[in-house]
């Protein structure tokens, strides 16, 4: 009589199977770990990226004001990006007293605690020209000699 063997039929035992799919379950925990850590700092950037614009727009609306601005806190909220934001503005004095140290910190509305961005700018106190304006520096000029002759 022939004793017939199974081990040489190609199948898989239960524990192959088992320690396959551990290892599978493995790679994919580590995928999507990784891809959840991706989508997190990609929302991370993407405010830091909005809140150091509401900055600048509030530092670039300081500036277009053309008045030099007093010392002391004040704060606001702007819509951008469907989200509502809170700056903060800090102006404080310098070694030189024509010239003003700005801060904006801004922070979500519903999280004015949790600060996103901080930007520090300087604001001159610079005199208002009147009268016409300067004549053109002679620098900022190519002169060509050949049209000069025509």
């Amino acid at each position: 009589m022939r004793r017939t063997d199974r081990r040489g039929s190609g199948g898989f035992t239960l524990l192959e199977v088992l320690v396959a799919l551990a290892i599978v379950a493995l790679g994919l925990m580590a995928a999507f770990g990784q891809l959840n850590q991706t989508a997190s700092t990609a929302a991370r950037l993407r405010d830091k990226t909005l809140a150091h614009w509401v900055a600048r727009d509030r530092l670039t609306e300081l500036r277009l004001q053309r008045e030099f601005p007093p010392l002391g806190n004040r704060s606001g909220e702007v819509d951008l990006a469907d989200v509502t934001w809170k700056y903060t503005l800090r102006v404080e004095e310098t070694p030189r007293p024509d010239v003003r140290r700005v801060e904006v910190e801004v922070a979500f509305a519903d999280q004015p605690d949790r600060t996103i961005t901080r930007l520090t700018g300087f604001l001159a106190n610079l005199p208002v020209p009147t009268g016409p304006p300067a004549p053109p520096d002679a620098d900022w000029f190519i002169v060509d000699p050949d049209a000069a002759s025509d």
